[in-house]
């Protein structure tokens, strides 16, 4: 006598075949009316590099000198988020700031947001994510930045910074 089993299993295959377009984000930065000389922009306007000074124990104001651009005919969203900042709390030359303050403004200088990093001592109090900004269509906001550092600050001291924008389609 000779028992066997089988295994009943049936399968399938269903094929996906998707087709990626590259093109330009709708949301992309753009040079402000007070660029500041030194800062560099990525050929496709998704990053920048911003080269901004702090003066002892002076509030130094860069009105615009980055804007935040949808390039789209329809609105989207975008909030500004911390990614990381060196130097490293723990490390004294962050004694050397005293803020350095990004605010984003609307069209009419309205602000609908505001992005700190402050210092106590030797530690960097960084910004909450902000909440989702809508940006209407076709439609350019300002990147308002303010620095100070403290009086008697070392020279030659540099916060380098990176804020994601994260942006919704």
């Amino acid at each position: 006598m000779l028992i066997a089993t089988a295994s009943a299993a049936v399968y399938y295959s269903m094929l996906m075949q998707p087709a990626v377009a590259i093109t330009g984000a709708p949301i992309r930065f753009a040079q402000g009316n007070d660029w500041p000389s030194g800062s560099t922009m990525g050929t496709n306007q998704t990053w920048v590099s911003l080269a901004l000074k702090a003066y002892p124990n002076v509030t130094l104001i860069y009105e615009q000198p980055l804007n935040v651009s949808n390039t789209d005919s329809a609105s989207h969203t975008f909030r500004l988020r911390h990614v990381s900042i060196t130097p490293a709390n723990g490390n004294p030359d962050v004694g050397n700031f005293t803020f350095i303050n990004f605010v984003v403004l609307n069209t009419a200088g309205l602000s609908q947001a505001s992005f700190n990093y402050t210092t106590t001592g030797t530690t960097w109090n960084t910004p909450s994510t902000t909440s989702y900004l809508t940006l209407p269509a076709n439609t350019q906001w300002i990147i308002y930045v303010e620095t100070k550092a403290v009086a008697g600050a070392s020279g030659g001291i540099v916060a380098n910074i990176q804020i994601a924008v994260d942006v919704t389609e």
